[in-house]
């Protein structure tokens, strides 16, 4: 029975250290030590507009998903959010909002209304987000429809 058994545990070893001979090292990517760096950095993972057609009084919804790597040293850095409506010159600011992030994926979210004196056109979405170290930008195209018309 104990030598069955010195067998079976004989087995597993081979088995485990055959494992283990096989295992890779796989070497960081170029991005992954980015991410490893002294500073903190955002990737911006996904960014909806909806809708991206809509007509004056509509309600807008703009989301973005993003990855924050942070230093060893750190655990939390303050993260600007700022989204603004843009047409030619004329800026609105639509919303802005200072918070503490930790490291890994986020998701942010606004949601407003369209005034019912828009003038119809093309106008640009801006969103930055930025920490004292890195600013994104993501900017995208709203077209303003008047009723009844193309």
């Amino acid at each position: 029975m104990w030598s069955r058994l010195l067998i079976i545990v004989a087995s597993m070893m081979v088995l485990l250290a055959g494992c283990a001979k096989t295992r890779s090292v796989v070497q960081p990517t170029q991005d992954e030590q980015v991410e490893q760096a002294d500073t903190e950095t955002i990737k911006v993972e996904s960014y909806t507009l909806k809708p991206q057609a809509a007509f004056p009084g509509s309600t807008i919804e703009i989301s973005v998903e993003y990855l924050l790597r942070l230093p060893k040293n750190k655990s939390l850095v303050e993260v600007t959010e700022v989204r603004t409506l843009i047409m030619g010159t004329d800026r609105m600011e639509l919303s802005r909002k200072k918070i503490i992030r930790a490291e890994g994926s986020h998701k942010s979210m606004i949601k407003f209304t369209l005034p019912m004196d828009i003038e119809k056109g093309d106008y640009t979405i801006q969103t930055i987000l930025s920490t004292p170290a890195q600013t994104k930008t993501i900017e995208d195209t709203l077209t303003i429809k008047k009723k009844g018309k193309g």
